[in-house]
């Protein structure tokens, strides 16, 4: 199965997204990533409407590494232009990370769940591995 990866970036924050796009698949691409695929979504008013551009990317569970690398890239190099919003395993059916944007998008009962867990922090040692970068971003 593996893992997801959703990034996300503001449509009107970013001038050249070509080129920011053309590097962030080149970057998957070299890591391995099995899949990919991009869609929009606004909110807001007419007035006041965000758009944004989310890039799912799929990694097997036996190229974790190759995606902790491009999490890494991600993160390092793309971190005032592009946002990881989520993580999520697939076979464990289990949330790694939600960033605080997709925690508002998220019911109720599933915030509360993702909530105490990372209370509790019962990680196992992927996920702990995983968010070792990610949370270095935030800090």
């Amino acid at each position: 199965m593996g893992y997801e990866i959703e990034i996300s970036y503001d449509l009107k924050k970013q001038k050249n997204v070509t080129n920011l796009l053309g590097n962030l698949v080149s970057c998957a691409e070299s890591n391995e990533c099995s899949n990919y695929f991009q869609y929009s979504e606004c909110e807001g008013s007419m007035k006041k409407m965000k758009k944004r551009c989310i890039f799912v990317f799929y990694f097997d569970d036996e190229k974790f590494v190759n995606m902790n690398e491009f999490l890494k890239t991600v993160v390092n190099k793309y971190k005032k232009r592009l946002y990881v919003d989520s993580i999520y395993e697939i076979e464990k059916n289990n949330l790694i990370y939600a960033s605080p944007y997709y925690m508002r998008l998220m019911e109720k009962d599933q915030q509360d769940n993702y909530k105490e867990r990372r209370k509790t922090r019962s990680y196992s040692d992927t996920d702990y591995y995983i968010l070792r970068e990610i949370l270095k971003k935030e800090k």
